[in-house]
């Protein structure tokens, strides 16, 4: 092999060491897992890992590293966090929780930026659709979601049962448009699966929890 075809295949080597994607391990250069601009770059709790969890937390701690172009789609489709409640017993809503455990652990932990490092939408359809009517038990939560840059997309298909079970206005009738009774700021898709299968086939990675 001549010095060329050498420095060629090293340069290649080279490459294929930077594409492949590592969690970056918690420095404790300093007992607190953040003695370096990897991670944690802040911390969720207030605490360093050490104080939360114990000594030694931080050199067993896995985080992801900070990246652009992030982008991460939940789908939700039931409306209560626990399925042995009914709906009008739950107290915990389905999957907005995870949502915000993500933009922390991007934000706080990773140093990351919404709209910048990453983006983050939820496709709403079936049961889950109940979470985006006005008025809701979990409607402040939505909002505070929507304030942090998610993005909520409503399936049609669930709307025109919602219209006729009565629990969004029928425009024939009322004359009120159906999006009156979404929370401020939900958009449509025309189906929720169909949404889904085309956010997924440009990239989005799929959350189903």
């Amino acid at each position: 092999m001549n010095h060329k075809m050498v420095n060629y295949v090293f340069a290649l080597c080279t490459l294929a060491m930077f594409a492949v994607p590592t969690f970056a391990r918690a420095d404790n250069s300093d007992g607190s897992g953040n003695g370096n601009n990897r991670c944690p770059v802040g911390l969720v709790s207030g605490m360093t890992l050490d104080q939360e969890f114990g000594p030694g937390a931080s050199m067993i701690t896995h985080c992801v590293e900070k990246r652009h172009d992030v982008k991460s789609m939940f789908t939700i489709n039931r409306f209560c966090g626990d399925a042995t409640k009914s709906n009008a017993d739950c107290t915990g809503p389905y999957a907005l929780g995870n949502m915000k455990n993500v933009i922390d652990d991007y934000e706080i932990t990773a140093g990351m930026k919404q709209g910048r490092d990453y983006q983050l939408i939820a496709v709403v359809y079936g049961g889950g659709g109940l979470m985006l009517l006005k008025g809701n038990k979990f409607e402040s939560q939505v909002k505070d979601l929507m304030a942090k840059g998610v993005k909520f997309y409503f399936c049609q298909n669930t709307a025109r049962g919602f219209i006729k079970a009565g629990l969004l206005p029928n425009f024939s009738t009322s004359g009120m448009p159906a999006s009156s009774g979404l929370i401020d700021g939900v958009e449509y898709v025309t189906a929720g699966v169909t949404a889904v299968l085309d956010h997924e086939a440009r990239g989005w990675n799929n959350i189903n929890p």
